[in-house]
């Protein structure tokens, strides 16, 4: 099969990649009941079914696949996926953490905005369908959100953020962004290509624009600083964030003004700001990250 990947066209390695996530999916999904047998997990509850679900179906149908592609395709995976050591970290980090705050405003409001679409009255039928996915997927991440121990909070941090965060940004930005940056020889076609596939994935159409516009933002931090520890940790920060924020304020009012705040006047001007602000920093950064890049001349 090495020899089949390493001559195939982009396209073919991203179908590929594609059905070694299937191949992952079914798997996790036979593994699931299995390990759930195991004394200590087998009266775990639903909370624990939940957490040895996510942990196996990110290991097998996302991390997995991302790195099989590499490794059938490229003599050195790791080099391929950019998940080695380089230069100016320190650097690469703050430009994480500042973007995490400087778009975090715009990230709200594309959140608010998407909850109020509503689709024509002759799509009703799917309306109701994606309200009632939804649903679902709300209950579950209300079931996570409840937890009240450190013990509770320290394995969402573990499973919800950081296999989440690894996982996907190997399977999302590693693999199928390169790939599709291969394909389209442009890497803002594959930021948002990747970001568009990222999304919609997550089947959760009330948060598909949030979530495609998080998909751009490590797109962008993997395409302009090479390297996939950095979005890993922009997406952890943000999965944490949300975890962190309702462990220790889950009743306070304020919290519950964020997350039912009205689309006005002023939400939308801070909105602007916010994705200007994002939009200069990238720029910033880039900028500075080319002209370092230019050679010297030396000529006398």
């Amino acid at each position: 099969m090495r020899q089949i990947l390493t001559a195939a066209t982009p396209g073919t390695k991203i179908a590929y990649l594609f059905l070694f996530l299937l191949i992952g999916l079914i798997t996790a999904g036979t593994l699931i009941p299995l390990i759930l047998l195991i004394p200590g997990l087998s009266n775990g509850g639903e909370l624990t079914s939940i957490y040895v679900g996510a942990a196996i179906q990110s290991v097998f149908a996302i991390a997995l696949p991302a790195f099989f592609i590499a490794a059938l395709t490229h003599p050195a995976p790791t080099r391929y996926l950019k998940i080695g050591k380089s230069g100016r970290m320190t650097e690469k980090v703050i430009l994480a953490l500042l973007l995490f705050l400087f778009s975090y405003l715009f990230a709200s409001f594309l959140s608010q905005w998407n909850k109020g679409i509503s689709l024509p009255q002759s799509l009703s039928g799917i309306e109701q369908a994606m309200r009632s996915m939804e649903d679902a997927a709300l209950e579950t991440t209300d079931l996570l959100l409840s937890v009240d121990t450190i013990g509770g909070l320290l394995l969402n941090l573990l499973i919800v953020a950081g296999f989440a965060a690894l996982s996907e940004e190997l399977f999302f930005r590693g693999a199928l962004q390169q790939l599709l940056q291969e394909k389209f020889r442009n890497g803002h076609a594959a930021v948002w290509v990747a970001a568009f596939i990222f999304s919609i994935v997550h089947f959760q159409f009330y948060g598909f624009l949030p979530r495609l516009f998080l998909g751009a933002l490590l797109g962008y931090l993997f395409l302009y600083t090479r390297n996939l520890w950095i979005p890993i940790l922009f997406h952890f920060i943000n999965n944490a964030t949300v975890l962190v924020i309702s462990y220790f304020w889950r009743d306070a009012g304020w919290l519950r003004k964020m997350e039912e705040m009205p689309v006005t006047l002023p939400f939308v001007a801070g909105a602007v700001a916010s994705l200007l602000l994002t939009f200069l920093l990238f720029w910033s950064y880039n900028k500075k990250t080319a002209t370092r890049s230019k050679p010297t001349d030396n000529s006398v």
